[in-house]
This record gives C-alpha cells, sequence and structure tokens, in this order.
C-alpha cells in the first residue's frame, strides 16, 4: 500500500483515500523572450526548451538568483581570496601547531 504525507499536518494517508487541499493557487507565467544559447547556439523561444536545454546542459538559468544571491557570492569570495573564511583560520591554526610540534621535535 502506497502512502501519502499530508503536508498541513504531517500525518500519512493511504493513496487511495488522498485528496489534495485546495488552497493552492495556480501560477500563469509569461513566456519568455527567445534568444540564442551561448552553449550551443539553439534558439530558446519557450520555458519547455529551456528546461530542455538546462537538463541537457546541466546548467541553471542565472534569472533563478537575485541581486543578492551575487552580492552574497561575491563577499564570500572576496573573503576566500583574502584568507578570512572558517577554513582559512582552521588551516592556519593548523599549520601554526605543526611548525611549532615540529619545531619542538628538532631540540
Amino acid at each position: 500500500m502506497r502512502y501519502i504525507q499530508d503536508s498541513a499536518t504531517g500525518e500519512l494517508i493511504p493513496a487511495d483515500q488522498y485528496h489534495q487541499r485546495d488552497n493552492a493557487s495556480a501560477a500563469v507565467h509569461g513566456d519568455i523572450e527567445a534568444f540564442v544559447s551561448p552553449i550551443d547556439g539553439s534558439v530558446i523561444d519557450d520555458r519547455a526548451k529551456l528546461r530542455a536545454h538546462n537538463k541537457r546542459h546541466n546548467v541553471a538559468d542565472n534569472r533563478a538568483w537575485g541581486p543578492d544571491w551575487y552580492d552574497r557570492k561575491a563577499k564570500e569570495r572576496q573573503a576566500d581570496l583574502n584568507g578570512q573564511t572558517k577554513q582559512a583560520k582552521a588551516d592556519r591554526i593548523e599549520a601554526i601547531k605543526y611548525a611549532a610540534d615540529k619545531h619542538n621535535y628538532r631540540r
């Protein structure tokens, strides 16, 4: 027997008895402007072609992320280049411990 988990209550309900709630609304998306793929040169003029193209080439549409995502990633990249990430700090501490142990071992 197959069960479906009710998203509101978390309760498992037999699939043949499950009825989806009517509080879900439909979303209508407008057409996309046609463009030429920079990957393979194909013309993409509808959402189905875009989804198939992205899946075929294992890529994602950059419109899926907002400007705040790019700002955050730029800050993360800069922190990584400057050695200000948690991993960079942990690596420096480990290097200092290693150097101190190596120095003490030679004596």
